[in-house]
């Protein structure tokens, strides 16, 4: 299966060039806010790419859609009828079972975050991150998420007069893949800067943040050639 993977976009899609594949993913930021136009522009764009499947999955950036889901989705589905889209789910591909989330550990109070810890989950009232990757099945395939996991394709760079390194994606997440005995591949972005790709303890990581630090387009898509376990 050919898989073609594009992330952190930000309504700069038409200057990407997708190859014919089977299967072109999204792992969310297409927009800033998630607004309608864009949700209806960039689901018109993936209507014209050649692939057989699509999977739009959502990110911290698509406010509005995490508030009115229901309408997002049909005005996704509206501009390319075979898209699955996604917030939290499993979406199965011609046999390959493909879990998809746009949950990130909290970031700024924007869209699908939830807290690192229960203690912050309860006092705040909100999602717990490790209840969000309970839900991820055991015979997960490919994994997909918004962000990454901690310390693999996650550094971000800080710049007060001294540089510092600081790793920000998700514990448990790493340690929800390592219980997943089919999954070899997992997909993310929302790191720009950590754009990349990983092997490590026999699993294929990937960031594929198309943006930049600067929210320009400075990275090409990602191709995978993904071959289903006998």
């Amino acid at each position: 299966m050919k898989i073609v993977c594009i992330s952190d976009v930000h309504g700069k899609w038409n200057k990407l060039k997708i190859e014919e594949c089977d299967l072109l993913i999204s792992a969310g930021d297409f927009s800033f806010r998630g607004e309608p136009h864009m949700i209806k522009d960039f689901h018109k764009w993936l209507n014209k790419q050649p692939a057989k499947h699509i999977i739009s999955v959502m990110g911290n950036h698509e406010v509005w859609v995490q508030n009115n889901f229901n309408e997002a989705k049909q005005i996704a589905l509206e501009e390319c009828p075979r898209v699955h889209f996604v917030e939290h789910e499993l979406v199965t591909i011609e046999g390959v079972k493909i879990f998809c989330s746009a949950w990130t550990p909290w970031f700024h109070d924007w869209a699908y975050n939830a807290h690192r810890t229960l203690a912050q989950a309860q006092h705040f009232q909100t999602p717990f991150i490790d209840d969000k990757w309970k839900d991820i099945p055991q015979d997960t395939e490919i994994l997909v998420t918004h962000g990454p996991v901690h310390n693999i394709l996650d550094e971000v760079y800080h710049t007060d007069g001294v540089t510092i390194k600081e790793r920000v994606g998700c514990w448990s997440l790493g340690q929800r893949i390592e219980q997943l005995p089919l999954c070899k591949v997992h997909i993310c972005g929302h790191i720009h800067g950590a754009r990349g790709y990983k092997y490590f303890n026999n699993r294929h990581y990937y960031n594929v943040s198309n943006c930049g630090e600067t929210y320009q387009i400075d990275y090409p898509v990602t191709e995978i050639e993904y071959e289903k376990d006998k």
